[in-house]
């Protein structure tokens, strides 16, 4: 089968770059599109070198990267050729998010092009913004994309014959939005549990070197460093635990595209022990040597770093935001705290206080975490590409 990924923004995404490759394996011809600037920073994304591998056919489109908003917008007349090429060539259309340029596009040409372009299209969302996630800044952002959704996104929802979203928890949000709910389908993202689970122990002891870890506790952040992700909740709790006489690091793992403006919330007298790495490609060993994965989010899909901290073994304390709630049990596999409540601070001592509760979470959350092995959820995906005709 030929298949094209439309990629949203010039970073790939996780799913479908590990989806490109898995199905390419199987003898499927992969296509993935995506808006393209030399000026846009790749470094450290591991999607992004996990697909120029030979297997997957790069389709890029020249974009100009605007800084203020992170996105690489395409030239328009590049777009559209483009998107006339991948619907002749390929038999399915598999477009991520609703509301960025190189996402509209194909799904205005499928419209166009009549019910068979529209029957071959799939669409595929983490959450809908107003609805699902509402980041209080810019002010302005929630209640243009509720105007957007209302005037464009509903007409959008009706065009592709397939949407498909992380978990249940998103089911009433895509009703407010307007999703055809007879065309709605759930189909989490996938996880390749090896690769965080046979660590070389090496590049582990590498880590503990370069940042003086010995007998400390260690609080790990992974992720973009926006205010969406909670960046400063996690200064501060690390911040409150160590006035408290706790013997800690927090490594803050990821990239700010731009200036860090975080690093100067944290107190110089902390700076050794509160660190922001950059964005690095040993993620699978930065969970083997910490003790917490910390993700006091404001708004999710379904959180890969979360999935990734439960294939290690590594308790996670997180906001109870998007699908998360999918994942973890609060008090069974990690714990979950409600969106505005203060209580991570409380969760992290707790598993630093009692061993008995951190060996507790770490065997559920390995045995959770299988039925979203990607050689489970890649089936998933694989039927509905075979179903829609």
């Amino acid at each position: 089968m030929k298949i094209c990924y439309i990629n949203p923004t010039n970073n790939i995404r996780r799913p479908i770059a590990e989806l490109s490759n898995l199905l390419a394996e199987q003898g499927h011809e992969i296509t993935v599109m995506y808006p393209s600037s030399k000026e846009c920073p790749t470094k450290n994304w591991v999607a992004n070198d996990t697909i120029k591998n030979g297997k997957v056919k790069l389709l890029p489109i020249k974009s100009w990267y605007f800084a203020p908003l992170r996105y690489s917008f395409p030239n328009l007349i590049d777009l559209c050729k483009a998107t006339k090429k991948v619907y002749k060539e390929n038999q399915k259309i598999h477009i991520w998010e609703y509301y960025y340029p190189i996402s509209i596009v194909p799904l205005l040409y499928a419209f166009l092009k009549g019910p068979q372009k529209k029957k071959r299209t799939i669409l595929t969302t983490d959450g809908f913004v107003g609805y699902s996630y509402k980041p209080k800044d810019p002010w302005w952002l929630v209640p243009a994309f509720k105007i957007y959704t209302q005037l464009f996104a509903r007409f959008l929802f009706k065009i592709p014959g397939t949407i498909t979203t992380y978990g249940n928890p998103m089911i009433p949000y895509a009703k407010k939005a307007g999703v055809p709910i007879n065309k709605l389908r759930i189909i989490p993202t996938g996880i390749h549990l090896d690769r965080f689970q046979n660590i070389d122990v090496n590049v582990v002891e590498k880590l503990k070197k370069e940042f003086r870890i010995k007998d400390e506790k260690v609080i790990l952040y992974a992720g973009m460093l926006t205010e969406r992700k909670g960046i400063r909740k996690v200064i501060k709790i690390s911040s409150q635990l160590l006035d408290e006489g706790y013997n800690i690091k927090t490594l803050l793992v990821g990239d700010a595209h731009g200036e860090n403006m975080y690093a100067k919330l944290v107190r110089p007298k902390y700076k050794n022990q509160i660190i922001f790495t950059g964005g690095r490609k040993e993620i699978p060993a930065f969970m083997k040597l910490a003790d917490v994965l910390l993700l006091p989010s404001e708004g999710e899909g379904l959180p890969g770093v979360v999935m990734e901290a439960m294939a290690s073994g590594l308790p996670v304390v997180a906001t109870n935001e998007g699908c998360t709630s999918d994942l973890i049990e609060d008090g069974v596999e990690g714990f979950l705290v409600e969106l505005g409540d203060k209580g991570y601070y409380k969760c992290v001592k707790q598993i630093f206080d009692n061993e008995n509760l951190k060996i507790n979470f770490m065997k559920n959350e390995k045995k959770k975490i299988i039925k979203f092995s990607w050689k489970n959820v890649k089936e998933k995906y694989i039927s509905i590409y075979q179903g829609e005709k």
